[in-house]
């Protein structure tokens, strides 16, 4: 929110919510872009991490699940190491 003096002193609210399952299917395209052909383990932790902060439970399996199918994907230009 801005004041008189034209700062911004709070933090803005989402003006356009989405649903979970858009957000996780959002979450899962970035993350094989970026971490296709990576190590299972670092793509599992980055899912964790990147789940976490957005504050949707996925469980253990489904997260082990994705992470498996990402790291075997080929590597392209943004995910190459």
């Amino acid at each position: 929110m801005t004041d008189d003096s034209g700062t911004q002193d709070e933090p803005i609210q989402d003006q356009h919510t989405q649903p979970d399952d858009a957000k996780v299917a959002g979450i899962l395209v970035q993350q094989e872009a970026d971490l296709a052909g990576h190590d299972e383990a670092h793509v599992l932790s980055a899912l964790r991490q990147r789940f976490t902060d957005v504050g949707i439970h996925v469980s253990e399996d489904t997260l082990q699940d994705h992470a498996q199918r990402i790291a075997s994907l080929e590597p392209n230009r943004f995910s190459k190491k």
